[in-house]
């Protein structure tokens, strides 16, 4: 009789174990990798996964844009029908290609599976940057996005429900678009001297400058002419969907197409601290060797020194020291 009842207890507890009424504390992905997936069916998501387990959120893209938020003010999504977040049980280790796989493979198998049915996701987004300690420059190379849940209601395979008033999902990580290297490129300008710029694919570096900063007046030497970058004397750093080119920049209106997508514009200079422009001027013969030689016009010689670029309260710095580049001016 005795090991009827114990048969009985055990079918009793593997049937507990089968129905979805699991009884977890919390679910603790944080530690764990995040990656993403964008799959035709059911689209855009990201996901953490250890052992047998995984945590889904399924969110539009949009939701991780490259803008930092507010202090105290998340990003703010509710769970619905569209914003999803799926817990998963399966019976096998799990890998990335269990999980992101157009073709579901045949193990492991999900064996318990849990969906919000109400809740919030907060996003908090800052700027992840590196730092060039010689050239005191710095770049942005990604965002990072840390995830909380709260008050997360889940409805369990068993037709019951469990709650979670707040969970760490973790961070997500995406990147930036890095700035191409303008200092080997020739420095141009648009004919009126007002409008200085570079061009490589899909990026500019332009420089708006009072032309009377480019007068054809020799320097003394180690005697710049300075100036201060403000609202109207300006570098800025543009990125567009599709490659520019010379003709591009200087149209005037600016064509529709490609679109702009970001312009980082530099920070208004401080005297001798910040924001810095130095011209040198000389004279340029028509042989550049020889002195002798008739001139056909001036030289100048532009560099930006501590200058910080902005776009939405994220900044990155060209370094103490940017030689912008050179122009001849004609007489």
């Amino acid at each position: 009789m005795k090991k009827i009842i114990g048969v009985l207890f055990i079918g009793f507890l593997l049937n507990a174990c089968d129905d979805g009424d699991l009884n977890i504390e919390t679910l603790d992905f944080e530690s764990s990798t995040t990656y993403s997936c964008n799959a035709s069916n059911p689209g855009f998501f990201i996901y953490k996964f250890k052992n047998n387990e995984t945590l889904i959120l399924q969110l539009d893209e949009v939701n991780f844009i490259n803008e930092i938020t507010p202090v105290g003010s998340p990003r703010t999504i509710y769970i619905n029908a569209t914003n999803k977040v799926i817990y998963r049980l399966y019976n096998g280790a799990l890998s990335q290609t269990t999980i992101c796989n157009s073709i579901t493979p045949a193990n492991p198998i999900v064996t318990n599976e849990w969906n919000a049915t109400s809740g919030i996701i907060e996003i908090i987004t800052t700027a992840n940057r590196t730092t060039n300690e010689t050239l005191n420059s710095s770049v942005v190379t990604g965002y990072t996005h840390s995830i909380k849940l709260k008050n997360i209601n889940f409805l369990k395979s068993s037709g019951t429900n469990q709650l979670f008033s707040e969970l760490s999902f973790g961070n997500y990580i995406t990147p930036a678009i890095q700035p191409v290297d303008f200092t080997p490129f020739t420095l141009k300008n648009c004919g009126n001297y007002n409008l200085l710029f570079k061009v490589s694919g899909k990026q500019s570096l332009t420089f708006n400058l009072d032309s009377n900063l480019y007068i054809n007046v020799i320097t003394p030497v180690g005697t710049p002419r300075i100036g201060l970058l403000n609202s109207q004397d300006n570098v800025k750093f543009k990125i567009y969907n599709a490659n520019i080119n010379d003709a591009f920049v200087c149209a005037d209106p600016t064509p529709s197409l490609p679109i702009l997508e970001q312009v980082w514009t530099s920070e208004n200079g401080v005297q001798n601290v910040s924001g810095i422009i130095e011209i040198t001027t000389t004279i340029e013969h028509e042989i550049p060797t020889d002195n002798q030689s008739p001139i056909i016009g001036y030289r100048h010689k532009t560099i930006l020194k501590k200058v910080t670029l902005t776009r939405n309260n994220v900044s990155f710095k060209l370094g103490d020291i940017y030689i912008l580049g050179e122009f001849v001016r004609p007489l």
